[in-house]
């Protein structure tokens, strides 16, 4: 498959012309918005300015999401995918060295192991998700956060939490998309940038909190 062949993937799309989705590419504002108020809100101690870089990231998302979108190419959806992954490697890895308190090759053996489990679930194939399969291991990632943050009573856990709830209403928007498009023309994947902007939004703002 070339890099510039067209891809449809959402109901949204109905032929491989510029601007065949224009909610899920202007939705992905959302993600731009996030990136910029958490940008603005890290700016006390040092361990919060070191988290920008999230911040950065999710602005990233946003952009490129939004020329996957636009174009609806294979080289934009390697963008999108791309940012995506980037974005849970480093929160990971964050994660696991300010909130959990490893020390640094621990943080990245935790990285590997997750991008090791993240290759078997791959390996399973579709499961009739819809694509969302890619999602399960970080979803029930963050879900472990949360519990992990409850049980040491840290600043994270109200962030985690909220987190955790929004996710899960923002993976049945994406994973409902194409069963909804008869029913529903625009689809719902608008519904998963928008949602899944806030998601990343409290979980950044939660690694702040709960930073050692």
């Amino acid at each position: 498959m070339s890099p510039f062949d067209p891809i449809d993937l959402y109901c949204e799309r109905t032929d491989p012309s510029l601007w065949a989705e224009p909610l899920n590419a202007i939705t992905n504002i959302a993600f731009i918005v996030a990136g910029v108020l958490l940008w603005r809100q890290l700016r006390g101690a040092p361990r919060q300015k070191e988290l920008r870089l999230l911040a950065a990231l999710i602005v990233g998302i946003g952009l490129c999401s939004g020329l996957f979108h636009v174009f609806g190419t294979v080289w934009g959806m390697w963008l999108d995918v791309g940012s995506i992954a980037l974005f849970i490697l480093v929160y990971l890895h964050r994660y696991l060295r300010h909130i959990v308190g490893w020390p640094t090759w621990a943080c990245w053996l935790g990285v590997l192991t997750f991008l090791a489990a993240d290759r078997g679930i791959a390996a399973l194939g579709n499961l009739g998700l819809n694509g969302s399969e890619g999602y399960m291991l970080p979803g029930a990632t963050l879900c472990l956060f949360t519990l992990w943050s409850r049980q040491r009573k840290t600043a994270a856990t109200r962030w985690l939490g909220g987190a955790t709830l929004v996710f899960i209403v923002s993976l049945c928007a994406r994973t409902l998309d194409m069963a909804l498009c008869p029913a529903w023309p625009t689809g719902t994947h608008f519904a998963w940038h928008l949602l899944n902007a806030l998601v990343l939004y409290c979980c950044v703002r939660g690694l702040a909190a709960g930073a050692k």
